[in-house]
């Protein structure tokens, strides 16, 4: 049977590298793996909206397409609001109504995002920003103040990680959702437990809003923080395999 291509969107100031743990584990079972490089993240001074973060999505997702492949989408944390604003016309049953093969067929999130249409990420905060977030007005953008313990805090070698990270531009944190795929496309949602980034309540309350309007998500559960995949990379691989 033939595997689904998998494209892995990493959270903000997640370098498109950051994913290649898990690649490592995938690949060896015949998935063919691609990783969304955003623009806000690489080229973060220059982004002035939603825009170019959506266009890096359907870049990788459209040829596949296509080609008549099925596709299964990785997102984690920030990157649930761009993928899900991206999908428009893209998922299996869409493109099937046209008669063409080929489309998305699973959202996989991991501690992500899941926005209402027209809420940003800041809305989902409730309007307020963490207090952990540190603003250069001048270039536009934002860093955090202590991304080890936020986001790699379980980590071995954390620090390591923590210094791969970029600046995101803020503008990404108040653009609203332009579409919410998971009301179309089946979903699941990797619950991080030790998450001090996104916590485990949030990312519940964030599933059970997407089911009361009627989305289908499974949930699993891993005892990490914000990056599982760093510290338990085969039961992530497992998750992602189980569900695509």
């Amino acid at each position: 049977m033939t595997k689904p291509t998998l494209i892995l969107a990493p959270g903000a100031w997640y370098p498109p590298t950051a994913f290649d743990p898990l690649i490592e584990k995938l690949t060896p079972h015949g998935y063919t793996c691609h990783t969304v490089s955003f623009p806000s993240i690489q080229q973060a001074t220059e982004v002035k909206d939603l825009s170019a973060d959506i266009q890096a999505v359907r870049s990788l997702v459209e040829p596949a397409v296509n080609a008549g492949e099925e596709v299964v989408i990785i997102a984690h944390s920030w990157a649930g609001l761009p993928i899900n604003s991206a999908l428009e016309g893209l998922s299996k049953a869409d493109r099937a109504k046209d008669g063409n093969p080929g489309g998305v067929v699973k959202l996989n999130f991991i501690s992500a995002f899941i926005p209402d249409l027209g809420q940003s990420l800041l809305g989902a905060f409730g309007g307020e920003e963490p207090d952990w977030w540190i603003r250069d007005m001048e270039n536009g953008t934002v860093t955090t103040t202590d991304p080890v313990g936020l986001f790699f805090h379980d980590v071995p070698d954390g620090a390591l990680w923590a210094e791969k990270l970029r600046p995101h531009a803020y503008v990404t944190k108040h653009t609203p959702a332009t579409a919410q795929a998971y009301l179309h496309i089946p979903s699941s949602y990797l619950l991080c437990e030790d998450d001090r980034a996104i916590p485990l309540f949030v990312q519940e309350l964030m599933v059970e809003k997407a089911r009361v309007k009627g989305a289908v998500v499974e949930t699993d559960r891993i005892a990490t923080a914000h990056t599982p995949w760093l510290v338990r990379p085969d039961e992530v691989a497992d998750f992602v395999m189980r569900h695509s």
